[in-house]
């Protein structure tokens, strides 16, 4: 049997899933679930070998939720995702990015037989964002995602990614927005809240807390990063461009993890951009920031999200000292989000025990991107929604 398959990708807050196969066959065949196995082929990393992680090839079947019949030559064949099924992309602990599994393959095998299948596309919830990029005037390009409301606005709510987004082999700005769900900015509920927001999400040829636009400073997993950026020029650059096209009166700037870092950099270096900011477990070291910083810090609006339980960037000599020294200097809008864990809320991933799934306390973002962060009663959307002028 002969014929092609076309795949869905949804954003979830673990990252993102093949959710739905398309199946176009070019000759009538009866396709039932219980007589249908998918298998996926794609790289992923071997945890388990410590250091050397090395990548991997490796087949898996894929959990079948339900397989609708279109007509006699076409079917939606419906999968399981989860944190640990279903992704298309490859976490390398040797470039500490995301991309684009590559080989990524799916066979099907109906009632014994393989399919003779064609991949033919992709379709993603990241398609409602357009992609271009920008020549800053010290030569850095980047790419980036973004999304125009069709009634114009003059609001702007710009996401910078953490590390895992970064990159150029084997990636895009679709990565940018799909390994977090950074499609949840998009979103009706997030849309309408706002009335209309335009939305940029810039990727960094390597990583935010880079120094030298080399990455030389990622060493063993861990970055030494003194405040600064090499990407802080052909960032202000792109963003004042973008500004400008929308002519864009608001701006919110947003950020997790490198992201989060560079969100703290804008602030103490253009803070004439923005209205307000959203650093999310920030890692811009305490120590790195001087006494006149904090001064001028105290003057933003700054609503910060963390997790007590954070291991990559520890809480007590990132965010807690800073807020500290903030509010000791007088500032009155600091807003603090914290939560002891990051657990699943959705009610999608329940451990063996009935209790929720727990993901790396790192991942903070997750609540942002949920409207689940509460800084003593003002959610981060509520506060984004003010500082955007709705």
């Amino acid at each position: 049997m002969k014929g092609t398959y076309e795949i869905k990708i949804e954003g979830f807050d673990w990252g993102c899933g093949i959710t739905e196969v398309t199946l176009r066959l070019e000759e009538p065949v009866e396709i039932e679930k219980d007589k249908l196995v998918v298998k996926e082929t794609k790289q992923v990393t071997d945890f388990t070998k410590i250091p050397e992680f090395p990548i991997l090839v490796q087949t898996f079947e894929r959990t079948i939720k339900d397989v609708e019949k279109i007509n006699d030559k076409e079917y939606i064949v419906k999968l399981g995702v989860s944190p640990s099924e279903g992704s298309p992309l490859l976490f390398s602990m040797k470039t500490m990015f995301n991309t684009w599994s590559d080989p990524y393959d799916l066979a099907f095998i109906a009632d014994g037989e393989k399919l003779d299948l064609t991949y033919a596309g992709k379709k993603m919830t990241s398609d409602i964002f357009s992609y271009d990029s920008f020549t800053a005037s010290d030569g850095v390009k980047l790419e980036y995602a973004y999304y125009e409301p069709e009634e114009k606005t003059d609001r702007l709510v710009i996401w910078l990614h953490g590390l895992g987004e970064g990159g150029v082999d084997h990636t895009d700005p679709s990565v940018t927005v799909m390994a977090n769900k950074v499609t949840s900015l998009v979103s009706d509920s997030f849309q309408e809240m706002m009335q209309g927001a335009n939305v940029l999400a810039p990727q960094s040829p390597t990583f935010w807390m880079d120094q030298d636009g080399t990455g030389g400073n990622l060493l063993g997993g861990e970055i030494k990063a003194d405040g600064t950026s090499y990407y802080l020029q052909s960032l202000t650059e792109l963003i004042q461009m973008y500004q400008k096209k929308i002519n864009a009166k608001k701006t919110v700037l947003a950020g997790c993890s490198n992201g989060g870092y560079m969100t703290m950099v804008m602030a103490m270096h253009h803070p004439e951009l923005f209205d307000a900011y959203v650093p999310i477990c920030e890692a811009v070291n305490d120590k790195y920031i001087s006494d006149e910083q904090i001064e001028a810090l105290k003057k933003l609006p700054l609503y910060f999200v963390y997790s007590e339980d954070d291991k990559t960037v520890i809480p007590e000599k990132y965010e807690i000292p800073t807020i500290k020294r903030l509010r000791k200097a007088g500032a009155e809008n600091v807003y603090v989000s914290t939560t002891d864990h990051v657990i699943d809320t959705s009610g999608l991933y329940i451990n063996k025990d009935g209790t929720p799934y727990k993901y790396n306390g790192h991942w903070s973002w997750i609540y942002f991107f949920n409207n689940e962060c509460d800084a003593d009663g003002l959610k981060a959307w509520d506060f984004v929604k003010k500082y955007l002028g709705v």
